[in-house]
């Protein structure tokens, strides 16, 4: 009897072990750059996201509010969409984004994430809406990615935030600003 219960802590403690916990999302990750050439927008722009949530250690690897936010102000920064980004209330355009769902497998060895995220530019001075769309993107980490299902959950969740956000740049860069 001592040995099966030895074996099966033993097993229980590999099994974590390999698991390992929830990391949470890193922006440099989710950092999208341009796939062609993008207009660039003279005016200033703020930028808002909402719907986001923290991740917990026991749980999956979830995109707060604050990281998806610093991948779009990167990407767009890089991408050179718009000329100054600035505090929303301060900006010529608003950004607001709400995530508005984030599906991620429980287990597997191949990990695809699906986000759809609801993005509405609105020029402040007028509050007229310039642009909306409803983005939905999916991305699969595969198994020799890396060895941790965690980690491979972790990055589809950035591939497919990284490549909403991409959707999102090619979209605006095809808008003609007043």
């Amino acid at each position: 009897m001592n040995i099966r219960n030895t074996a099966i802590l033993l097993l229980a403690g590999l099994s974590l072990w390999f698991a390992g916990c929830a990391s949470p999302t890193q922006p440099s990750a989710m950092v999208a750059t341009p796939t062609g050439p993008v207009t660039r927008h003279a005016q200033s722009l703020g930028i808002a996201v909402a719907g986001g949530a923290a991740t917990s250690a026991a749980g999956a690897s979830k995109i707060s509010n604050e990281d998806f936010a610093e991948a779009l102000r990167q990407s767009i920064a890089q991408s050179g969409l718009f000329a100054t980004l600035t505090a929303p209330e301060q900006a010529d355009y608003r950004l607001d984004v709400q995530i508005v769902r984030l599906v991620q497998p429980l287990i597997g060895f191949s990990m695809t994430v699906t986000i759809e995220t609801d993005w509405t530019l609105t020029r402040r001075s007028d509050r007229q809406v310039a642009w909306q769309k409803a983005i939905t993107s999916v991305y699969t980490a595969r198994a020799g990615e890396a060895f941790a299902g965690v980690t491979r959950l972790r990055m589809a969740t950035e591939g497919a935030a990284r490549t909403n956000i991409q959707d999102a740049i090619s979209r605006m860069s095809a808008l003609v600003l007043p």
